[in-house]
């Protein structure tokens, strides 16, 4: 892979995070202080006494204490106290974060002057300030390169970087951008790791001046093919995750190439790992529809489901006669009638690798949104348990078993024993701890749920899991209409009985763009703040007056649909009174307000001589032609201007 590094993170101050994330300042110690690492640093094993000196986090993360080690702290002499924090604060870590509002905080105060520290509070939880922290931190301090030689496309909903045969390469972008999908960019690519696990593709050019253009160099002919032109600015956007990674060679009769893809390659970018799939280019292959395939099987993963791993379990059992998986077919009946959310469903959420405990995934409930590291339990300290919100997910890293290897046997098997009397729905490994045989084999005695999580941080684990469960276990209205995906848009279409919603959608859905739910959907508010839509009911499925009830997902397959989508505008379709088919559409009056966030609307009068969906088409063009600097009322006025004054010109000099 071509790269090469771009210019230097732009200095961070904590003064910066403080006024970003509105923390109060219990004690400024060195605000100027530069922060440059994006690492969250929750404290506990500190506070018993114990210290690893090679851990870089005690020296440059931002530490959280919150509510459970406040009380721990609480149960200290004055003494002891005085001589811990000592120790801790000796080692001079940018800042301390307190999560929850309590008097004892004023001790704190009083050592952290002493000590120089920068004592900071949130009105927020600890899952909370630990997932806003994590993301500012990360998109501030984001590491970066530019990547040569690749095309960046997304191809349903899926960003895909595209190299290798030249000649290839650019005639299936031409044929993908025919095809309705669209460019971020060519050749030199930015790419930014904002996250762990997240890398993401923009196009090095500033796309939000008005009339720039999208471009795609041809190097044999060294021309350049106009993509806004040619192709719309519907076959544009600006940035994307990348998701998958195609490379295109020409074909070798003598090579080996895998038919059942069972094997996962993947190339490393920036230290992520990023799907690989390596594709022959030979004539007669249609290269637009393999990678439109290749596409949809990687959202398929995505979404939990291997279609190679499938096959072959399939086979097998064939091969085997075995009916005894039959029986797990008739458990999603029960799963509707209980509360909670489904293991499993998290599990296929974030990827997570079962270690223990499969058949406890579709019988086991989530049902709080806090998430815990158990550093005080596994000391002894068990009071927070006290609160059924607190027996929830665990998450556990190197340091908890570096921990217990350092307690006497006695008291380690002591403490676990009483840790693992609760009735936890999971315990979740971060992807590089070790575990020791003997927590191992309490897990398999106790019958308890061990994954292990793609992330390496605790803290990364923290944010996102409590940004899932927040969005699942919040407020939700269900509303009447079609939500679908349009270039990239969530778009609501509402109005009454019978106007034509689920028609205008097939229609849609026909010409490309994706279902999110048809009649009742369910609305809710997400850890950012969007308003999430997906199926009220069963997904994929739609009603068509006079000929029933279809599933959008078998007829027009995977690129069709998707299981949820951010709300971003709302089209209501309404009958058209007036002979008047020039009625003007005020786009930025209109708004449509749920969960006190209101989401631009747009009226459309239809007819028998119109086209609903060829007209919504346009509206959400025009939407995105707006937000990329294009305003083509303003451009339409100017014009009408200039041809006045060129008429009143000829007639002066006639």
């Amino acid at each position: 892979m071509s790269n090469k590094a771009t210019s230097e993170k732009i200095p961070l101050k904590m003064s910066d995070l403080i006024a970003q994330l509105q923390l109060e300042v219990l004690n400024p110690g060195n605000l100027d202080r530069i922060i440059d690492s994006p690492n969250i640093y929750q404290i506990g094993y500190e506070l018993i006494g114990f210290f690893d000196y090679n851990k870089c986090e005690l020296k440059d993360s931002i530490h959280i204490c919150g509510r459970k080690e406040l009380m721990y702290m609480k149960t200290l002499s004055k003494e002891k106290l005085e001589n811990l924090l000592a120790k801790y604060f000796s080692f001079k870590f940018p800042a301390l974060v307190i999560t929850w509002n309590d008097p004892f905080q004023y001790e704190l105060v009083k050592l952290a002057k002493e000590y120089n520290i920068t004592l900071l509070k949130s009105e927020k939880g600890t899952p909370v300030t630990i997932r806003e922290l994590k993301f500012f931190l990360s998109s501030k301090l984001v590491d970066e390169i530019i990547i040569t030689d690749h095309i960046f496309l997304e191809i349903f909903g899926l960003g895909v970087l595209v190299t290798g045969y030249e000649d290839a390469k650019i005639g299936v972008t031409i044929e993908l951008l025919e095809r309705g999908h669209r460019i971020i960019t060519d050749d030199n690519i930015i790419v930014r790791r904002l996250a762990e696990n997240y890398l993401e593709g923009y196009n090095r050019l500033d796309k939000s001046l008005k009339d720039s253009r999208f471009f795609l160099n041809n190097k044999k002919d060294r021309n350049k093919i106009d993509i806004t032109t040619q192709f719309g600015i519907r076959s544009t956007r600006t940035k994307k995750k990348i998701d998958l990674l195609i490379v295109l060679e020409e074909w070798n009769e003598k090579k080996f190439y895998d038919r059942l893809g069972l094997d996962e390659v993947y190339e490393e970018i920036l230290g992520e790992k990023v799907p690989k799939i390596i594709l022959p280019v030979r004539r007669g292959r249609n290269l637009a529809v393999i990678l439109e395939a290749a596409a949809m099987n990687t959202r398929f993963k995505k979404m939990g489901n291997n279609s190679a791993e499938f096959f072959v379990a399939e086979a097998k059992k064939i091969i085997d006669e075995n009916k005894k998986n039959k029986e797990e077919n008739n458990k999603e009946d029960n799963r509707m009638e209980k509360k909670g959310l489904i293991v499993r469903i998290l599990k296929n959420e974030f990827g997570l690798k079962v270690l223990h405990g499969a058949e406890l995934l579709d019988t086991t409930f989530i049902n709080t949104t806090t998430i815990h590291r158990p550093a005080l339990a596994l000391s002894g300290f068990f009071d927070m348990y006290n609160d059924p919100k607190n027996i929830c997910i665990q998450i556990l890293s190197n340091d908890e078993f570096k921990f217990l290897e350092s307690l006497p046997l006695e008291l380690r098997m002591k403490n676990l024993d009483k840790y693992l009397s609760y009735k936890f729905p999971m315990f979740v490994l971060t992807t590089d701890t070790d575990i020791p045989g003997y927590f191992f084999n309490l897990i398999k005695e106790r019958n308890f749920i061990l994954c292990r999580s793609p992330y390496k941080k605790s803290s990364q684990v923290i944010a996102n899991f409590n940004g899932y469960l927040e969005t699942y276990f919040g407020p939700s209205i269900s509303i009447h209409g079609v939500l679908l995906e349009l270039y990239g848009f969530g778009v609501l279409i509402t109005g009454k009985s019978e106007i034509g919603k689920s028609e205008t959608a097939l229609e849609l859905i026909h010409r490309g763009h994706r279902l999110v739910a048809d009649d009742f959907v369910k609305f809710s508010k997400d850890a950012r703040g969007y308003i999430i839509g997906k199926a009220a009911r069963l997904p994929y499925f739609m009603e068509i007056r006079g000929l029933g009830i279809i599933d959008i997902k078998s007829l027009y397959g995977l690129g069709a649909v998707r299981i949820n989508k951010r709300l971003d505008l709302v089209i209501e379709l309404k009958d058209q009174k007036s002979e008047d088919y020039l009625t003007s559409v005020h786009y930025e009056s209109a708004t449509f307000e749920i969960f006190d966030k209101k989401i631009p609307k747009i009226v459309l009068y239809i007819s028998s001589g119109r086209n609903a969906a060829a007209m919504a088409e346009i509206a959400v063009m025009n939407v995105m032609a707006r937000a990329l600097g294009h305003d083509p009322d303003q451009l339409y006025e100017e014009g009408m201007k200039r041809i006045t004054e060129e008429e009143k010109r000829l007639i002066d000099e006639n």
